[in-house]
């Protein structure tokens, strides 16, 4: 008996080791296959005690092939008898026709392991169904925590029909994210720049209201040698249309895509110089002072995307904040003080209400040199 519950318990740390290595293959494409999730997979068997990974398989930039049936490919003929790990469940029948369960059960496939449910609730456990009518078996929920961030966009627009919204927040001493005139200044250091490329780098598309925009300038790209071009979507809310075509944004926007949404009352001159100039314009309803940001979200998610990083200003934040929108907050807190002609990080104590709020938890907390980046994670 005793023996019994050791081969168990190894088995699922077993387990557990090879959906973490799932986990991380499938995060590398992270920010690159929206609409579809980025799903990992891996064929193992043991050999001589010891696993041994026979077949890796990624989601395909947008979506362009399927995990499981990329890592059954990798292992050929090594999959028969042998276990599949995946993140999220296979499924039936993809839009493009391809069938994750025929797959498996094609290539023989033994066990299944899956980390984290399908979210639509018209297939949720139809794929487990399928393959143990096929006599494979299935064991589902390994670090299922862990697959519901990586998956968190995907489940966000299947559940609530809007991208998965992280706010970033680099914050002084003093409550301040800049000056509110004058020279542009930079609140964080060096190694919070760099966590912000890798924010960038995972994320489909970033925004920024306008005022930030003709603030700052700024280009939203990644500053990375050699991953320019994997800069994610750039989304400007400018209800009037005032991006100016010799912007950092428009300038770029033949290379890197740039969407602009505007008001139902934009001058129609503004609105077609910024398409002219290679933007995308994506006309919204108002709300109360502004664009409508539900209506935002939810246009972003019917063009596919699935994952929003929220780069500024003060006024989206806030709004986010209070409208209950913004799932996680990464807040970068420098030493530096600006003093009072600076501008507040989030209006009306919105900021205090993250940190003190028992709908957020501190997810994570690290030193990035002189800073701290707190990350937190909505509970409600």
């Amino acid at each position: 008996m005793a023996e019994a519950g050791q081969a168990v318990a190894a088995q699922a740390e077993l387990d557990r080791r090879l959906m973490a290595a799932c986990l991380r293959l499938g995060r590398r494409h992270q920010g690159r296959t929206h609409p579809a999730p980025s799903v990992g997979a891996l064929v193992v068997r043991v050999e001589g005690g010891a696993p041994v990974i026979l077949g890796r398989g990624i989601t395909g930039p947008g979506g362009s092939s399927h995990a499981i049936t990329a890592a059954l490919a990798d292992a050929g003929e090594g999959a028969r008898g042998a276990t599949l790990y995946t993140s999220l469940e296979p499924v039936i029948r993809h839009a493009d026709g391809q069938s994750d369960t025929d797959a498996l059960i094609g290539a023989g496939i033994q066990r299944l392991v899956s980390a984290l449910d399908d979210p639509d609730a018209r297939r949720t456990r139809s794929g487990y169904a399928r393959l143990r009518e096929a006599g494979v078996g299935v064991t589902a929920g390994v670090l299922g925590e862990e697959a519901r961030r990586l998956h968190a966009g995907f489940l966000s627009v299947a559940t609530q029909g809007r991208p998965h919204v992280t706010l970033k927040l680099a914050v002084s001493a003093d409550g301040m994210i800049g000056r509110k005139g004058g020279e542009r200044m930079l609140v964080s250091g060096p190694l919070a720049f760099e966590q912000l490329q890798r924010l960038r780098l995972e994320t489909d598309a970033s925004l920024i209201g306008i005022e930030t925009a003709l603030v700052n300038d700024p280009s939203l790209v990644l500053r990375v040698a050699g991953l320019r071009s994997l800069s994610p979507i750039r989304i400007v809310l400018d209800r009037a249309a005032r991006l100016p075509p010799s912007s950092a944004l428009v300038q770029s926007a033949g290379e890197i895509p740039l969407w602009v949404c505007v008001g139902p009352e934009v001058d129609a001159g503004a609105s077609a110089a910024l398409q002219a100039a290679g933007a995308v314009i994506l006309p919204v309803g108002t709300g109360s002072g502004g664009l409508d940001l539900p209506a935002v979200l939810k246009l972003l998610a019917e063009r596919g995307l699935t994952r929003l990083l929220v780069e500024g200003g003060a006024r989206v934040a806030a709004s986010l904040v209070t409208a209950g929108l913004a799932d996680e907050v990464v807040l970068f807190r420098a030493p530096v003080v600006i003093g009072p002609d600076g501008v507040r990080a989030l209006a009306g104590g919105a900021l205090s209400a993250i940190e003190r709020s028992p709908r957020y938890r501190i997810a994570e907390d690290l030193r990035l040199g002189e800073d701290r980046m707190i990350r937190y994670e909505r509970t409600t």
